[in-house]
């Protein structure tokens, strides 16, 4: 046997290493993946998730005492100004009315404003009676599009009437 012979590789001796690189692919894809599922979005869509869940039934409870009263809410937004690109003076006006179609009047509304798509621009404001069962606000929101308002009517610190409602603002 020949010195040249002994040196000499056989064909297909790098077969092997097909499946390790393969491997090392797959393992570098999976690492990558894992990365962005622990660093992008939580899964968590509400906080404190468990404990509103708790006061599910109490919910139920309140939205059968809301339709027990027979009110009638109409919310609606008076005006819109410009203030700059998309920045908007807006005016709202909230009106009630019991099931006898008389107005109701003694109440403190409150409200949220959220915007659905961006966090971080959540405005509250604090309706005034304007009239009887009328009340009015003005805020600035600094997007126009949807919004969406979450009211509370209430009636010595106690909720009488919640309305939520998505409004476009022009």
């Amino acid at each position: 046997m020949s010195f040249e012979m002994l040196r000499k590789r056989p064909q297909g001796w790098w077969y092997p290493w097909i499946f390790v690189a393969l491997f090392v692919v797959v393992f570098a894809v999976n690492m990558t993946m894992m990365k962005f599922a622990t660093s992008t979005f939580s899964g968590l869509a509400v906080e404190h998730a468990f404990e509103k869940g708790n006061q599910y039934n109490a919910e139920i409870a309140a939205e059968r005492a809301q339709a027990a009263l027979g009110w009638t809410a109409k919310l609606t937004v008076v005006a819109t100004e410009p203030e700059d690109e998309d920045a908007r003076t807006v005016r709202w006006r909230f009106s009630l009315v019991d099931a006898d179609n008389t107005p109701v009047d003694g109440l403190r509304i409150t409200a949220e404003i959220d915007r659905p798509t961006v966090t971080g621009h959540d405005i509250r404001m604090t309706l005034d009676p304007v009239a009887p069962g009328t009340y009015e606000a003005e805020t600035l929101l600094p997007f126009k599009g949807q919004w969406e308002v979450r009211l509370i009517a209430r009636h010595a610190d106690e909720p009488k009437f919640r309305l939520r409602q998505r409004i476009e603002i022009p």
